[in-house]
């Protein structure tokens, strides 16, 4: 297993693997597709795979499989919000957010599943008593723009207000 650094700077692990498979190549190319679609879902890899005959001697199949993984630790949640840098990161490109986007996002994210009414989220977010809700609706219409169709994770609850249900999706890096 090799470690480097890609060129965005994040971590990348580069791993080659040689499986001796001794049976038809019919079956090993089979053992090869389970092998690779296992691993692609429990780590988040993309793989690609190499069979080959070991040798004139034998009929054994080997079947190389390699692979890159941006990350070192488990796959990251799509969506990384930077409290002190004030940025908002999607897939690992930034974002732009105004400063009414980016602390009514922090803060629904910070309190995920729970409904906020309008006049809650002026007073909490911004420090604001009174006015239109409708300004709340204008900036969820803003921050939903920005992330979807890759994340919704603001829901609208009829009637009531806003919850935020993205809380598997987001890492808040405080």
């Amino acid at each position: 297993m090799t470690q480097s650094v890609a060129v965005s700077g994040e971590p990348t692990v580069e791993l080659t693997l040689a499986l001796r498979v001794n049976t038809d190549s019919e079956h090993a190319a089979a053992i090869a597709a389970r092998l690779l679609e296992s691993f692609e879902d429990t780590v988040g890899v993309t793989l690609t795979t190499r069979t080959f005959q070991a040798g004139e001697a034998t009929s054994a199949q080997v079947v190389e499989l390699a692979g890159r993984r941006r990350r070192l630790s488990g796959s990251a949640p799509p969506l990384r919000i930077e409290p002190d840098s004030r940025r908002v990161l999607l897939h690992g490109e930034v974002l732009e957010f105004t400063r009414l986007e980016f602390d009514l996002l922090l803060f629904l994210s910070r309190n995920p599943d729970r409904v906020f009414d309008r006049v809650t989220l002026m007073a909490r977010v911004w420090g604001l008593a009174g006015g239109n809700g409708r300004t709340v609706d204008v900036h969820v219409r803003k921050i939903r723009g920005k992330l979807e169709p890759v994340l919704t994770p603001i829901t609208t609850v009829r009637g009531v207000g806003y919850r935020f249900d993205g809380a598997g999706h987001v890492l808040i890096a405080d």
